[in-house]
C-alpha cells in the first residue's frame, strides 16, 4: 500500500513547480477559503473569483513559501490583503464599484433589506463616536446639504478646518464599516459618503 504523502512534502513539491501538488493544496484548501472569503464579501460569485486569485498568487510566489512556517496561515494572510486590496480598488473604481452593485440589486428583496439596515446601524455607530466637532461638520454639509463656506460661518471656524473634519469623518465613517461590516457595506457606505 502506498504512503500518502504529508502537507510538507506536497508543499515542497509545489514550490518546485509540480502542478499535480498545487492541484492537492488547491483541493485541500479551496472550500474553506471559500467560506471565509464569502462572509467578507456575501457574493459567491465574487469570493470564487477572490479565491482564484489567491491560489494563482500563490502559484506565481511558490519559491518563496517558507515550509518552516504554517502554510495555512500564510494563505489565509494572502486571502485577507487580497480582500482588503479589493475593498480599496472597489472604493476608488466606480465602474468596478458599479459592477458590484448589479450584482447587488440583483439580490432577493429581504437579503437586500437586511444589508441596508445593517448599513444604516453601522453608519449611525459611526457617527455616535465621532468627535462631536466634526459630527456638527458631517450633519451640516451631508445631511443638510451646506457649503464650505456656509458651514465655517455658522460654526466660527476656517473652510479649511470644515474641509478637514469632512475628509477625516469620510474616512472615519469608512473605516469603521471596513473594520465592523463586510466587503460590500464598505463599498456601499463609499458609494454614499464620497
Amino acid at each position: 500500500m502506498d504512503r500518502i504523502p504529508s502537507e510538507d512534502e506536497i508543499l515542497l513539491r509545489m514550490m518546485q513547480g509540480d502542478e499535480s501538488a498545487f492541484t492537492t493544496i488547491y483541493r485541500h484548501y479551496h472550500a474553506s477559503l471559500y467560506i471565509y472569503l464569502l462572509r467578507f464579501c456575501k457574493i459567491p460569485s465574487l469570493a470564487e473569483d477572490l479565491v482564484h486569485d489567491v491560489f494563482l498568487k500563490v502559484w506565481e510566489i511558490r519559491e518563496r513559501i517558507n515550509p518552516q512556517l504554517s502554510f495555512s496561515g500564510y494563505l489565509y494572510r494572502i486571502a485577507r490583503n487580497h480582500v482588503i486590496k479589493t475593498i480599496n480598488k472597489l472604493a476608488t473604481d466606480q465602474q468596478l464599484r458599479e459592477q458590484v452593485f448589479k450584482l447587488l440589486d440583483t439580490a432577493d428583496g429581504p437579503e437586500q433589506m437586511v444589508r441596508t439596515k445593517e448599513y444604516e446601524q453601522l453608519f449611525k455607530e459611526a457617527l455616535d463616536k465621532m468627535p462631536r466637532q466634526r459630527l456638527k461638520v458631517f450633519q451640516l454639509c451631508r445631511q443638510e446639504g451646506k457649503s464650505y463656506d456656509e458651514v465655517a460661518l455658522e460654526l466660527g471656524i476656517s473652510r479649511n478646518a470644515v474641509k478637514k473634519h469632512m475628509v477625516l469623518g469620510m474616512r472615519f465613517i469608512y473605516d469603521y464599516v471596513h473594520r465592523h461590516g463586510d466587503i460590500l457595506l464598505a463599498v456601499y457606505i463609499a458609494q454614499k459618503i464620497f
